[in-house]
């Protein structure tokens, strides 16, 4: 019993030096939690301002993003205030956080990337506190980068107004054409729109060019040797004369380059090259818009040599009322001369897709040519340039012939060959020849037909044939060549409306703002 009594009087004297030390110790334990605590809520608030500031520098980097694409003129100062603006706008209610950003410090820079596309980068920063665990105020950066592919882009639209499109086609065609347009001029300044109306060949007239004609004829152009006793009646003195049924229906067609490998010479300047197309035909088969007019004499089509009769010029309705419309931003005047289609005659596919390559030829630019100073631009054949031009062509594929006609030689050459064999194959290479060059010269193609199902129909093969083989070589970099199943365009709107808008989807990859970093 004294020995358990000693061993509790000596153990007590231990108890109470621990009891002694359990304070200070605890007292340590919830400093470190208050540490802890205020370094995760310091740390937290860091991070917070940190995310709040990197959402206001991608709002203003896209902003910036989004004005070069509508303005590519735009001075970078005024980019600069642009994304100072922004970031203001964007650093949500927390007045401290503002308080701490220096909207001096917002800096905007400009790379390109290994694609030639352009790079901004907005960069700000902000002073990070910590009034939790009293350290030093740190300066903290933060930056955002979008990459702008903002091309100059220049679109050929080529649209049937042939015999082949009935009325209904042609309101369907007009539909289509202007839903192309809305959704390519009135989202950025940085398209520009041809519309290549054709039937056996392409009206170039304009009422803002009058001197057109007589600056692109070539040398005795206006006075063909088979029209000699037409000028010598009275009744006109040359192609020109207001008095020829074309110049009063304001029709202008016009050839050059028709002879093998000469591909119309698309890509050439045009002051002296060109000659008239004319119709000497029966006046039943001219077109409304002007009356026809006869003489006595050989006939023309001939070359002018032969047995006198009674012959007729009358308005070509193989001549689209609806003019080519050069390159433009103005979605008013594109929707203007999409109204005016009409169905015409006869089929030409490669003079139509000649004039739609001239659409976009820098050899057009200026007052010899479209009379734009500044477009087309020049040609980018090597893409290291920044600009596009591109060619949307539609067709209705299912006519029993087409590109052997009259309107495909020079005078007196294709005589007795429209739709022959060598005539074919004839149109076959040109179409091949034209394909390559516009390959050569960076043009991207996008080719959409309608045709019916049925792959024994005739008009069906002999597209294939003749067409089909220059198409595939004008669609093969970056292109496509398409075909809808349809009868016509009213019956095939909607597929060729999906078909648009994988084009636009394409072209849209070009002209797009993404944040990378």
């Amino acid at each position: 019993m004294r020995f358990r009594h000693r061993l509790k009087q000596r153990s007590r004297p231990s108890l109470r030096v621990q009891q002694g030390n359990v304070a200070p110790f605890a007292i340590l334990t919830i400093a470190g939690g208050l540490m802890a605590t205020a370094y995760v809520m310091d740390t937290s608030r860091m991070s917070d301002n940190s995310a709040q500031l990197k959402r206001a520098t991608d709002a203003a980097v896209l902003a910036v993003g989004q004005e070069r694409m509508l303005d590519s003129d735009r001075p970078m100062a005024e980019l600069q205030t642009l994304a100072e603006g922004y970031i203001s706008h964007n650093l949500g209610m927390d007045q401290a956080l503002a308080d701490n950003v220096s909207l001096d410090k917002v800096t905007l820079t400009t790379t390109s990337d290994d694609d030639n596309f352009q790079r901004y980068t907005v960069s700000a920063q902000f002073q990070a506190e910590s009034p939790l665990l009293g350290a030093a105020t740190q300066t903290l950066k933060v930056a955002s980068t979008a990459e702008v592919r903002s091309r100059p882009t220049e679109i050929a639209v080529v649209i049937p107004s042939t015999l082949s499109e009935s009325n209904g086609d042609i309101a369907a065609l007009k539909r289509l054409g202007k839903y192309l347009n809305q959704a390519l001029l009135k989202e950025s300044n940085q398209v520009w729109l041809s519309l290549v109306p054709y039937s056996q060949a392409v009206n170039i007239y304009s009422d803002e060019d009058s001197q057109r004609l007589q600056r692109w004829a070539a040398p005795g152009a206006t006075t063909p040797s088979e029209l000699k006793t037409l000028f010598q009646s009275g009744k006109a003195s040359s192609l020109a004369d207001p008095r020829i049924p074309d110049r009063r229906a304001n029709l202008l067609c016009m050839y050059r380059g028709l002879a093998a490998g000469e591909n119309f010479d698309w890509d050439q300047p045009p002051a002296g090259q060109f000659r008239i197309y004319y119709r000497h035909d029966l006046p039943e088969n001219g077109s409304p818009g002007a009356p026809p007019i006869s003489w006595t004499g050989p006939n023309p089509d001939l070359g002018g040599e032969g047995a006198e009769d009674t012959r007729w010029m009358v308005a070509d309705k193989g001549c689209p009322n609806a003019a080519l419309l050069p390159l433009t931003q103005d979605p008013q005047a594109v929707e203007s001369r999409l109204d005016q289609l009409s169905p015409r005659f006869n089929v030409n596919y490669a003079i139509a897709m000649s004039w739609a390559g001239a659409s976009l030829s820098p050899n057009m630019r200026g007052s010899d040519g479209w009379g734009d100073p500044e477009h087309p631009l020049e040609f980018n054949a090597s893409g290291q340039s920044d600009n596009q031009k591109i060619i949307i062509m539609l067709a209705n594929t299912t006519g029993k012939w087409f590109d052997t006609d009259a309107y495909n030689f020079n005078p007196g050459e294709g005589s007795g060959e429209t739709g022959t064999e060598g005539a074919i194959n004839f149109a076959r290479q040109r179409f091949i020849d034209l394909c390559r060059s516009f390959q050569s010269r960076g043009l991207k193609f996008f080719f959409i037909g309608v045709r019916p199902g049925d792959p024994e129909d005739f008009g069906r093969q002999l597209f294939d044939q003749v067409a089909g083989p220059g198409l595939q070589i004008c669609t093969a970099k970056g292109g496509d060549f398409q075909f809808v199943d349809a009868e016509n365009f009213a019956t095939g709107e909607d597929q060729v409306q999906n078909q648009l808008d994988q084009i636009l989807n394409d072209i849209q990859l070009n002209n797009s703002i993404r944040l990378v970093e």
